[in-house]
């Protein structure tokens, strides 16, 4: 397998991230492993490169396709190429398709579930984050797979919103999977996966966050999907890069109303919503346009359930009107948490009678003001898996909070 996957590394790598040269090649029939090894002359065959994407060709070695995948199989990466079962069929038909996907996580399966795309501003309103956290939840709960960008802000409580949901997340990354970027979604990163979510990326491992790439890797974002939901943007912004792409691929383009009118961090979604856009109140107005081509696949009865609440949240309300994902993510970004509060004078230790043992003996060793979990994995003497299920599980019940920098405290 690896010695026909070197192939296409080595075509991934002969052009630059995006290029239509690499789906024109595979369309004309060309093979990367001919590519490779019959040299010049074949390459010319085609028509398809100038006289200067030649000579680069010759000078993309297939060592440097080896050192790549020596560098996945060390850091725990899969590499799948575009003839791989695996690799998600919407990407094979995007502008400039990646001839390598690398990742972290499960693709199985993928193509199979309803895949909605939520993006917005990093720079976000509390009521954006709001939208974009417990519209997530709701579209998790539904069998949704939610995908977005692994960035602060929207995206990240778009993430959020999904892992509370004990949803699918799909992480699209720009930069190399192995790369902690940015430092201040890594939790969020280590709880998609462990939902059985994934994280992929068109980048080898090692490859740091270039500016320049975020547009590129916005059609990435919007192929994937069966429709983008842009829940927060100012006119100028990366979200409406991916938002144009998906009114290019005929994607369902999905936009939150404006919170106000005169702001101008809301006023990017407009031109959308005046051509079309369907505007998103509820969760059902997503839903309502698959409801026939996914019906087997979508599961609105889980909408009507009742919501576990966290601590400190007093009614049963929909997941809309109660944050049900809000674990630490009031913190902005760079900035340490504060510790929480004291509990007051005669406050009751909640009810730990119901937990596993497991689950008792991680809520033992944290305490009021946040721990880093990996204190809380050492002193356990568990596996960093089972610590971080046991502190998801904790979140979830209400009785663990978690904060930015990987730190947990009681809530």
């Amino acid at each position: 397998m690896r010695e026909r996957l070197r192939y296409w590394v080595w075509f991934s790598q002969c052009f630059p991230y995006g290029s239509d040269k690499i789906s024109r090649f595979l369309e004309a029939g060309a093979d990367p492993e001919k590519l490779c090894l019959e040299g010049r002359e074949y390459r010319r065959s085609f028509g398809i490169l100038t006289q200067k994407e030649l000579d680069r060709l010759d000078h993309v070695s297939l060592e440097r396709a080896d050192l790549i995948l020596d560098d996945c199989e060390k850091l725990g990466i899969w590499a799948v190429s575009m003839e791989d079962d695996l690799y998600p069929p919407p990407l094979r038909h995007v502008y400039g398709p990646p001839a390598v996907l690398y990742g972290k996580g499960d693709l199985s399966g993928l193509a199979e579930t309803l895949r909605v795309t939520i993006v917005g501003t990093r720079n976000c309103t509390d009521y954006a984050k709001s939208a974009a956290g417990n519209i997530a939840f709701q579209l998790a709960r539904a069998g949704v797979t939610v995908v977005s960008g692994c960035a602060v802000g929207i995206d990240e409580y778009a993430h959020r919103g999904t892992i509370r949901a004990g949803g699918r997340g799909i992480g699209i990354l720009a930069c190399g999977a192995d790369v902690n970027y940015p430092r201040d979604t890594e939790q969020v990163r280590d709880h998609l996966l462990y939902r059985g979510g994934a994280l992929i990326t068109e980048l080898p491992p090692g490859t740091h966050v270039n500016r320049n790439y975020f547009s590129t890797r916005n059609r990435l974002l919007a192929g994937i999907a069966e429709g983008v939901f842009v829940v927060q943007a100012p006119q100028r912004s990366g979200a409406l890069i991916t938002a144009e792409l998906a009114v290019e691929q005929g994607k369902e383009l999905f936009c939150l109303p404006p919170a106000n009118i005169f702001d101008p961090a809301y006023l990017g979604v407009v031109p959308y919503l005046r051509d079309g856009a369907v505007p998103v109140y509820h969760v059902s107005d997503i839903l309502s346009e698959y409801a026939a081509q996914w019906e087997d696949r979508i599961n609105l009865e889980a909408l009507n359930r009742p919501v576990r609440l966290s601590a400190g949240q007093s009614s049963t309300a929909q997941v809309a009107d109660e944050p049900a994902y809000r674990a630490g993510q009031d913190t902005p970004p760079g900035e340490t948490a504060p510790p929480p509060p004291a509990p007051s004078a005669g406050a009751a230790e909640p009810d730990c009678a119901q937990l596993s043992d497991a689950l008792r003996e991680i809520y033992a060793l944290l305490e009021d003001a946040p721990r880093p979990m990996d204190e809380v994995i050492r002193q356990s003497g568990k596996r960093p898996q089972e610590v971080l299920s046991a502190l998801t599980e904790l979140e979830l019940l209400g009785l663990a909070r978690a904060y930015p920098g990987r730190l947990y405290g009681r809530t």
